[in-house]
């Protein structure tokens, strides 16, 4: 049974250091809890992908759900708000990262910018509808419409059509985008019963039959507020060309925008493109908001190159940029690895005469802080202040989870008690944060009572809260603490996602609970709830792991089970080769096929795929793995030229053998680069860092695995300042070195 403390009940050393102590190390080498770590900028809908079931042949059958035998937990009744109140943090001697000379305490919550739902939803929200089985194809205007078209790479993208006369300028006939008056007093009834029947019914003769009983007649305006509400895109579309057959009822530039974002949401491009031609035969010209849609859902399904077309030819069709469009262009880059493009963004909006608001800035700090440049996210937010610009929650938010994901952990409670003292009131994500930060500093039950907290203050705990605790305790390896507040959750009536099942499903794993695990996938599956990329990566590095034959072949029903698309992948991995030319379409189809899903959640994968085949001895097949990975922007960072002819290999976030594979063929590819221009690089930065599985510097995994494979080799190396956990070669002795033939087949240790 669950009972979690006050705040007022925190130990001395927790309460001190909550309040402004001085301990700040991590007990664990993670520095956060969930990859999930977009809810500091807005709470995001856990996403499932209905195909990924479909992919693989099913072995087992679903079971009923997990038995509940646990009883909901008990929590302390409210304490007295006054004695809940958290005191303000000691100022201390410790340094902080956030200048105490800005005006924060200044900062009132009353005069923060609002910013329009619209303008949020254009950047984050995310999709609750996944259909990766519909590709990307370019935007084709009909035969009797004529279209703007560019080409990029190669590739003719075709976008908007347009008519005789242009996009720039609209006929006499276009329907104006401008809000339309309601023509009903009614208009809301209009709208709830419309929405009520497409919620009980799928589109079919059913649902129009429904819709014919009802009797109601819609103009734009509401048809326009019906369509808003609904997920499900089929439907939506069914509903749509429904209105076009009623008497009287034109679309206007609403309800074809709103359509084309709900197509957006579910990656179906192709339908999109008839939308659109069908938009301008009707006089119904797409405008800024029409394009940033497309900008959005393009770069959504990470198709930045077509998101970068729209973005041009919006241009070219006399549509300004507006903010949400430098700022989508700026998110989608960013996350997807490319910050030099998404600053680029940044500058191009300023040059255009936008100067950044709260939620430009918040874009920007965020991009800036995931791409791993704290101190310029830092800058930013000093800069923002000192412009003017008033931070609001949500700034305040991103600031204090990049800090926490840093381990700043005594900077990120200074920025909460900057946040307090600005007149804000923390909301979930705020107490979510603040968990974790307790939590990662081993204070697990105060974490409790900040939970206890966030009920005292009338803010009703959901899937992520829970979620949140039953990660934190996984972490701590406490099984049983971890399972309470996964059943607590079910208790609370509240449905399970999918990163709330990995949580508890890596800490069973870990704890070598294998049956309890199989129960756990099944009953996760049972749910409906479908496997991610994390799922399976979290199965295929327990596989790796396995002490036993009897564990390897339990590990292989478990991703037998999770029915993803990524078992079948591997199953059906070709042998090297004399060329590795069919291993290498294999990966690139795979990669392809996984396109939508973030870097991140690839990253995890391919460096589970690459570990397993190198433990299993297929050490050409895991090169080719890396290697394709590398080429699709996988790893990023991987490999970066500081400055002229000065190299930087990167292989702290990796796992031993992928790390020790990556080293390898990265230095055969410096050697086949001197052969055949002759230049050779002056000094190579090998950087390990901590590793992905270690807890001490020094001593770290990734670090003795490069370190014995340099001196199996003899490489020349030397570390500078201190710093056991780079290795440096430069000069003569480097370019002597790489003249070896042996670095060509490093790989093959």
């Amino acid at each position: 049974m669950i009972r979690a403390k006050q705040i007022s009940s925190l130990s001395s050393s927790a309460r001190s250091f909550f309040l402004g102590g001085t301990r700040s190390s991590a007990a664990d080498g993670n520095s956060c809890t969930s990859a999930e770590d977009e809810r500091c900028v807005l709470t995001r809908r856990h996403q499932t992908r209905p195909e990924a079931l479909h992919t693989g042949n099913r072995v087992f059958t679903r079971p009923s759900p997990l038995p509940l035998h646990v009883s909901p937990p008990v929590l302390p009744v409210k304490p007295d708000p006054v004695n809940h109140k958290i005191p303000p943090l000691s100022d201390g001697t410790e340094v902080c990262l956030v200048d105490p000379t800005l005006p924060i305490t200044s900062v009132k919550s009353s005069n923060v910018k609002a910013i329009g739902r619209e303008h949020l939803g254009e950047v984050y929200t995310t999709s609750a509808s996944k259909d990766s089985s519909e590709g990307a194809p370019p935007i084709n205007a009909s035969s009797d419409v004529s279209s703007t078209t560019t080409t990029v790479s190669g590739k003719r993208k075709n976008m908007a059509p347009k008519d005789d006369k242009g996009l720039s300028e609209p006929s006499g006939e276009m329907v104006r985008m401008t809000p339309a008056p309601r023509q009903y007093c009614n208009s809301g009834y209009v709208v709830e019963n419309v929405s009520s029947i497409l919620r009980r019914f799928k589109w079919g003769p059913a649902a129009e039959e429904a819709l014919h009983n009802s009797g109601v007649k819609m103009d734009a305006y509401q048809a326009n507020q019906v369509l808003k509400q609904m997920d499900n895109y089929a439907n939506a579309l069914g509903f749509f060309y429904w209105l076009k057959t009623q008497p009287g009822f034109k679309h206007d530039g609403h309800t074809y925008t709103t359509m084309v974002g709900n197509l957006g949401r579910a990656k179906q491009f192709g339908e999109i493109n008839e939308l659109l031609n069908e938009m301008v035969r009707d006089g119904c010209q797409p405008n800024t908001v029409t394009y940033n849609r497309l900008i959005h859902s393009y770069g959504r399904a990470n198709y930045l190159e077509e998101a970068m077309d729209v973005f041009t030819q919006m241009q070219e069709a006399g549509c300004e940029p507006d903010r949400v469009t430098y700022c989508t262009l700026i998110d989608i880059h960013a996350k997807a690895g490319f910050l030099d493009i998404a600053m680029d963004m940044y500058q191009r909006m300023q040059a255009a005469g936008l100067s950044p608001d709260t939620f430009t800035y918040s874009v920007i700090i965020n991009c800036l802080g995931k791409a791993g440049h704290l101190p310029a996210a830092h800058r930013l937010f000093c800069e923002m202040v000192d412009q003017g610009c008033t931070p609001s929650l949500v700034t305040f938010n991103i600031m204090i989870a990049l800090h926490a994901k840093a381990r700043n952990y005594q900077s990120a409670l200074k920025l909460y008690r900057g946040l307090r003292s600005a007149g804000f009131r923390p909301d979930k994500v705020t107490y979510s944060i603040v968990m974790e930060v307790l939590g990662h500093c081993g204070f697990l039950e105060e974490a409790e009572g900040v939970f206890t907290e966030m009920q005292c203050k009338n803010w009703v705990p959901d899937e992520h809260v829970y979620g949140l605790l039953v990660d934190l305790w996984g972490k701590a390896g406490n099984v049983e603490k971890s399972w309470q507040w996964y059943q607590a959750m079910l208790h609370a009536g509240l449905r399970p996602n999918v990163p709330t099942c990995n949580s508890l499903l890596s800490t069973l794993l870990r704890g070598h609970r294998l049956s309890e695990a199989y129960n756990l996938l099944q009953s996760m599956l049972a749910l409906g709830l479908q496997s991610s990329l994390q799922t399976y990566t979290l199965l295929l590095s327990c596989c790796t792991d396995a002490r036993s034959n009897f564990d390897l072949g339990f590990c292989g029903q478990l991703m037998a089970v999770s029915g993803h698309p990524a078992h079948m992948f591997l199953l059906k991995m070709p042998p090297a080769g004399s060329d590795g030319q069919k291993v290498r379409e294999h990966v690139s189809s795979f990669l392809d096929y996984m396109h939508s899903e973030d870097r991140e959640s690839k990253r995890g994968l391919i460096d589970a795929v690459v570990e397993f085949l190198h433990k299993s001895g297929l050490k050409e097949e895991a090169c080719l793995v890396w290697e394709v990975a590398a080429v699709k922007n996988v790893y990023p960072d991987a490999l970066t030229e500081k400055s002229s002819s000065y190299w930087l290999i990167n292989l702290h976030v990796m796992s031993e053998g992928t790390a020790v594979t990556a080293l390898s063929r990265t230095l055969a590819w410096f050697r086949k680069q001197m052969l055949v221009s002759g230049e050779c690089p002056s000094r190579i930065d090998i950087v390990t860092g901590w590793g992905r599985r270690s807890r001490v510097t020094g001593t770290s995994m990734v670090r003795q695995a490069v370190e014995e494979l340099l001196n199996v080799f003899n490489f020349p190396f030397f570390t500078e300042n201190g710093n056991s956990g780079c290795f440096v070669g430069c000069g003569e002795p480097l370019k002597n070195w790489l003249h070896e033939s042996y670095v060509e087949r490093m790989h093959l240790l």
